[in-house]
């Protein structure tokens, strides 16, 4: 069995790296104690990584590869709202970098540069949210544009790789405090995916695992409410493997111990 996931920094892992921890790893080891066949997993999510962006680098790659699923978790980066770009020219320049006005996941272990790194957070997330608040902030892609290149992309795979099986990972939850208007805007983006799962429903090779369902507020996320944490992880990997079990995406046997 081979699953591809997609998605941005949730998907890489961010936070949770050294552990070895992210969702995509938990599932195989999982998957692995339940199947007889061997579990490979390609995960190619990377920070900030769009959809778009996903289907330029690895949209032929797949076509070629014809993974038995693919799980597909984009719709966070595309959708949370964002300062305009013309307002940070005045600020640091490695504040201008993608995703650097948000506050910081994680902290260092040692208490000097823990303390600068907490100043230095608090410092750029209230810049951001201020700057949203007095000229605005969009999203760095449109829902119209979201929705195409995800139609456009699960409609493609449906076509040309006869046995891969999609599963639409949504967004989970995010804090308005450090986002604002990122909440309302997730839930459009999540629309989407409930839109293109409905539309794939005869297909039989759509499925939907709504991670907003499954994380707790805010004790299963890291520091920034955004990403999750190992608890967090452990949870999507388990919503995962229950969505593949109970829609029988596998054609065949499940757990070992049925075929004893």
């Amino acid at each position: 069995m081979l699953i591809v996931f997609l998605g941005d920094s949730i998907t890489e892992g961010l936070g949770v790296i050294r552990s070895n921890t992210n969702y995509a790893n938990l599932l195989q080891a999982q998957l692995k104690s339940l199947l007889s066949q061997p579990v490979e997993i390609m995960n190619f999510g990377s920070s900030a990584m769009q959809v778009n962006e996903s289907r330029a680098k690895y949209e032929q790659r797949i076509m070629e590869l014809q993974p038995d699923f693919i799980v597909f978790a984009h719709g966070i980066t595309e959708s949370i709202v964002r300062e305009q770009k013309q307002y940070l020219n005045w600020l640091p320049r490695r504040w201008r970098r993608p995703g650097w006005m948000d506050p910081r996941p994680y902290y260092s272990t040692r208490k000097a540069r823990r303390l600068m790194e907490k100043v230095e957070s608090a410092i750029r997330w209230r810049v951001k949210v201020t700057l949203i608040k007095v000229f605005g902030g969009r999203p760095w892609m449109s829902l119209e544009e979201f929705r195409q290149h995800t139609t456009e992309l699960v409609l493609n795979i449906l076509n040309n790789s006869p046995k891969t099986k999609v599963v639409l990972l949504t967004p989970s939850d995010i804090e308005e405090k450090y986002f604002p208007g990122s909440v309302e805007s997730m839930k459009r983006y999540r629309g989407i995916l409930h839109d293109i799962c409905e539309n794939g429903q005869d297909s039989n090779r759509v499925y939907l695992c709504d991670t907003s369902q499954v994380l707790n507020k805010w004790s299963d996320y890291l520091e920034d409410r955004f990403h999750p944490n190992e608890l967090g992880h452990s949870k999507i990997a388990k919503a995962l493997l229950s969505a593949i079990r109970e829609d029988s995406l596998a054609a065949q046997p499940w757990m070992k111990e049925v075929q004893r």
